[in-house]
């Protein structure tokens, strides 16, 4: 099959970025023909604000830049996956102008939230669902702390939805849970129209049995990733349960400043910076354990399947996808959002239970193999885009009817 995969990258790399770099090679390896349109954040430093605005709401470059390459290319399906703010959802139109099939991938919940995370002050937020216009975000700057960054986002959320209705023109998205799957349909996505299919870990690192006696956390350091909790976990304390566990902290963000200085006061905290993908799992499967304390609804936590793959249990807050991904005393255990003693208690509970962690260990890496390797993910990524061809055939019949 003859695929167009389109991606705007991030400032700093993330799980979506890894999931456009690994589908792309699972289509190359089993023989597909694969294209690119791609965008970077990192282009918007040369951009005046004006120029920002008109990207984001509607990019006129994109279009023309898109037409080009399905005349080129000739693709039977599109895929996309981040379009924010640089490919905008104006390329929907150009796709579907040649009428070319679209799927989209919804990585997070940019579609109903300007920060994408339903998430505002340390607490879930879902104000600005099914609004026409998003104006509590405004209000609480809830994208980059900023009022005219969120009100951009805002207007090119409801340009989109209520006036170029852009969202109408997909054939078939990908929720990547069933939680996602759930918070998509309250915003109004069909779920004839969605399809649940997880992301899944290449290269296969194999189920590790040299485990270290630390911890990892890896992941964008932002506070809805729950760093704040992760570091109180691991507060120095004659009463902390877990002083003999060390911890390491692999990521970027904006709270890297914080947790560098956690790192230089706390000997039990090492900070690793931004490793690349194949060391980044070489850590995670030599941990004892990997902590994920998010505290927004996320709709897939990609770095705890990448500790299933190499048999690390996974300690993560009981909230968003992490509830159903990692079934409590399965494949890891579970503790309330925000609540670091409950983290300090779940962390020694499982190191210093071998039965339960070895169990546990066996769980995770049979739930790898079932569920997120990629001869499965392949399966289902085939079967989507045959639905979306079906479906844009039928809509093409229709208005020729």
């Amino acid at each position: 099959m003859r695929i167009l995969q389109c991606h705007n990258f991030y400032r700093f790399p993330g799980g979506e970025d890894q999931v456009f770099h690994d589908e792309s090679w699972l289509l190359k390896q089993n023989g597909h023909d694969v294209h690119h349109y791609l965008r970077d954040n990192r282009d918007i430093e040369a951009m005046s604000n004006i120029e920002l605005v008109k990207a984001t709401v509607w990019n006129r470059e994109t279009v023309a830049d898109l037409k080009r390459l399905i005349k080129n290319v000739r693709p039977e399906v599109i895929h996309f996956h981040n379009t924010f703010p640089l490919i905008s959802t104006s390329a929907y139109h150009a796709a579907k102008n040649s009428h070319i099939p679209i799927v989209q991938t919804l990585h997070n919940y940019r579609y109903m939230c300007p920060s994408a995370t339903l998430y505002r002050n340390g607490n879930s937020c879902h104000q600005c669902v099914n609004r026409k216009l998003a104006i509590p975000s405004v209000i609480h700057k809830c994208y980059r702390s900023n009022r005219k960054a969120t009100a951009v986002a805002a207007a090119a959320i409801a340009i989109q939805k209520s006036v170029k209705k852009s969202f109408h023109l997909v054939d078939r998205f990908i929720a990547l849970s069933s939680t996602a799957r759930m918070e998509f349909e309250k915003a109004g996505i069909p779920s004839s129209k969605m399809t649940v299919k997880p992301n899944f870990v290449r290269p296969d690192p194999g189920n590790h049995h040299d485990k270290g006696t630390h911890a990892i956390f890896v992941g964008r350091l932002t506070e809805e990733k729950g760093i704040r909790t992760l570091l109180d976990a691991w507060t120095p304390s004659s009463s902390n349960p877990i002083s003999d566990v060390q911890l390491r902290i692999m990521g970027q963000g904006p709270m890297e400043k914080v947790v560098r200085e956690a790192a230089r006061s706390n000997p039990r905290i090492s900070y690793l910076g931004q490793l690349r993908h194949s060391e980044a799992l070489m850590e995670i499967a030599k941990a004892r354990l990997l902590v994920f304390p998010s505290l927004w609804p996320e709709p897939f936590g990609r770095s705890m399947i990448e500790a299933f793959a190499s048999g690390t249990p996974v300690i993560a807050s009981n909230t968003g996808s992490m509830s159903e991904i990692v079934e409590h005393e399965i494949h890891g255990l579970h503790f309330a959002p925000g609540n670091a003693g409950e983290l300090q208690q779940q962390v020694s509970r499982l190191n210093n239970d071998e039965h339960l962690y070895s169990k546990i260990r066996a769980s995770a890496r049979t739930a790898y193999e079932s569920k997120y390797a990629p001869r499965r993910n392949l399966e289902l990524l085939m079967k989507i885009y045959r639905e979306a061809i079906k479906t844009a055939a039928h809509k093409v019949e229709e208005i020729h009817v």
